[in-house]
């Protein structure tokens, strides 16, 4: 089976971890599959050329094409024709696929309906946007939305990560087909050797991008300072920050200095995949307060290495939280007394020692997200579509 994928977002050398979401879902694919992965970015590079095309390799994911296009205005029609040049690159070449899989109908939408065309092959899009969601005040620009419904009504099947972003889908193209594929968790995130320590305070453990508008950073540190002063022994170890929610790690130390909690929250700054399982491994349970999400890969990865989770009610998370209790708590969004109280209950849970059955969560996890699941999900719906 031949792939042809265009990923409107894809680690590359201006953001090595844009996208990684998709990467992992590229990856898990089996060997069976053969694909070849296009992505085109701006490149603020002064001297760069009309266009600059880069090939590695990923694994048994097989070829990847990079083109950067020179970051200025029209940058969105740069790209879209930066795609259909390396459609026909493959063309010529004599690559021909039998499925066309698009990540994110941002801008590889209209590309990846012209090559739907031009190689008369069905298309499928996997989707993680928060854009669809309005409701929650995020939203498409103008444009922006009638490329997406074309390119979705183009489609011959959908593959968004939750029930709750595929009804979002669904207003858009009624008609087609859906499949739930969720994110995929890479192997690095087991469970540790030995069992997670038994005494102590309880270690929560963040990681996210930590802008505020989006994480509720500011309403989690006040929360956890309002579940200290209640009477949970407890601390807090944050990972992330870099780019844009870089910028607000200081007033977030200040607020927690404000708070007097310096002794027991940390900011650590910008984490591998390696030392984020690491961090989990070291810690008792997850917490993520956010406004907005679809299916967050954090929450999935924590599931994976055995630890429970606090986690808003928000996107797909309650499709996986709200239906197993043993995974952790699920709470409503903004509400900073909720938290406080699960965090309180994670506390008992420790000090009684039944916080957890680690290795109940990490099966569950690994039957759902690892790349192997995934994998499989993957290619049946492929297969669903050829028929």
């Amino acid at each position: 089976m031949r792939v042809l994928h265009l990923a409107s977002w894809y680690p590359n050398r201006i953001h090595p971890q844009l996208g990684n979401f998709v990467q992992r879902h590229i990856q898990s694919l089996p060997e069976e599959v053969e694909g070849i992965v296009l992505h085109a970015w701006p490149d603020p590079c002064r001297r760069l050329k009309r266009r600059e095309i880069l090939d590695r390799i990923d694994g048994h994911a097989g070829r990847t094409l990079v083109a950067y296009v020179p970051d200025r205005p029209p940058r969105r029609w740069r790209m879209e024709r930066a795609y259909i040049r390396l459609g026909e690159r493959l063309q010529r070449e004599g690559f021909r696929p039998d499925i066309l899989h698009l990540h994110n109908a941002a801008e590889a939408a209209l590309p990846a309906v012209e090559l739907r065309d031009a190689l008369g092959i069905p298309l499928v899009i996997s989707e993680n946007w928060t854009a669809y969601h309005s409701e929650l005040g995020r939203n498409f620009r103008p444009k922006e939305e009638r490329l997406v419904r074309k390119a979705l009504n183009a489609a011959a099947l959908h593959l968004p990560v939750s029930e709750h972003l595929g009804r979002a889908m669904a207003d858009q193209a009624p008609e087609v087909q859906q499949r739930v594929v969720p994110n995929a968790v890479e192997d690095i995130f087991h469970p540790p050797a030995a069992p997670r320590e038994k005494e102590g305070p309880l270690r929560l453990l963040h990681v996210s991008s930590m802008v505020d508008d989006h994480k509720n950073i500011r309403g989690m540190l006040r929360a956890v300072a309002a579940a200290v002063e209640a009477g949970a022994d407890l601390c807090l170890t944050c990972h992330g920050g870099a780019g844009v929610g870089g910028a607000e790690i200081p007033e977030y130390r200040a607020l927690v200095a404000e708070l007097g909690m310096s002794d027991r929250i940390s900011f650590e700054g910008p984490a591998t995949s390696e030392q984020v399982a690491h961090a989990m491994r070291r810690s008792d349970a997850f917490v993520l307060f956010s406004r907005y999400e679809n299916l967050p890969c954090v929450l999935l990865e924590a599931w994976s290495t055995g630890m429970p989770v606090i986690a808003t009610a928000v996107g797909g998370v309650g499709e996986h939280l709200g239906r197993q209790e043993a995974l952790g708590l699920l709470i409503d969004s903004e509400d900073e007394t909720a938290l406080k109280t699960a965090i309180l209950t994670m506390a008992e849970r420790k000090r009684s020692g039944t916080l957890a059955d680690a290795e109940a969560i990490a099966r569950h996890a690994q039957e759902r997200f690892s790349m192997a699941s995934v994998g499989r999900q993957i290619v049946e719906a492929y297969r669903s579509v050829l028929g």
